[in-house]
């Protein structure tokens, strides 16, 4: 049985040797992005060891983030809840990772890291944290006892060896999703040690598009077995 994957929030952290960065150099950055439909953003603010450039969507908590953070040691790319897709996220980190070889003084990316949040709708369980303890892990009323009350959260993590294929180490996690009791919460985290340089830089994309896949095809795969169509 498949899912239509719902993604939440996309990360990708690109680390590199420590650097100092300089102001002028952190502007022109942002002032060429500005120009670049895939990852152009609006403000622009120097922080602690880097600048942060972002575009502005609501300031409350839970409200979409979208921002790129240049630290010393790291670039931090973070899309969540803006919807954008799985294409232009990786247009984005593409993009970005070129113009910082280029503009900054980084030579390489030393490691990779990226993170793919998506909900998923239950098919055979209207709340989430019962489809996780009774169905998923097999719990009943006497295992769960001892805890004196049930979990208003109910999760699995797991973490994977490195992938034959493409050298990727994957941590992902399964939980119930607190603001829709329907919904699971599913999250691969997925870290490349490889560096990579300029003449590398598509390899930052497969690299993400690898940890999204591995989400959907063998994390939602693996949950589905358990998720039956409710009768009647």
């Amino acid at each position: 049985m498949s899912y239509g994957l719902r993604s939440i929030a996309f990360v990708a952290e690109l680390i590199h040797p420590p650097v100092q960065h300089q102001p002028p150099a952190l502007q022109k950055l942002h002032g060429d992005l500005f120009g670049d439909a895939q990852c152009s953003y609006k403000d622009f603010r120097l922080v602690p060891g880097g600048a942060q450039l972002s575009n502005a969507l609501g300031g409350a908590p839970g409200a979409p983030v979208s921002c790129t953070n240049l630290l010393a040691d790291r670039v931090q790319i973070r899309e969540e809840q803006t919807g954008i897709s799985r294409e232009d996220f990786r247009g984005r980190v593409e993009s970005l990772a070129a113009q910082v070889l280029k503009t900054l003084p980084v030579q390489l990316f030393v490691a990779q890291q990226f993170a793919v949040r998506s909900v998923v709708n239950a098919h055979g369980s209207s709340d989430t944290r019962q489809f996780m303890l009774r169905t998923l892990f097999g719990f009943d009323e006497t295992v769960l006892e001892p805890l004196g009350a049930e979990p208003t959260l109910a999760g699995l993590r797991l973490a994977f060896p490195p992938d034959q294929a493409h050298g990727g180490i994957f941590n992902v996690r399964v939980e119930s999703f607190t603001l829709d009791n329907r919904s699971l919460f599913l999250e691969n985290v997925g870290t490349f040690g490889k560096p990579i340089v300029s003449a590398g830089l598509p390899e930052i994309g497969e690299r993400f598009e690898h940890t999204y896949d591995f989400l959907q095809d063998r994390l939602a795969g693996f949950v589905s077995q358990f998720d039956a169509e409710e009768e009647g």
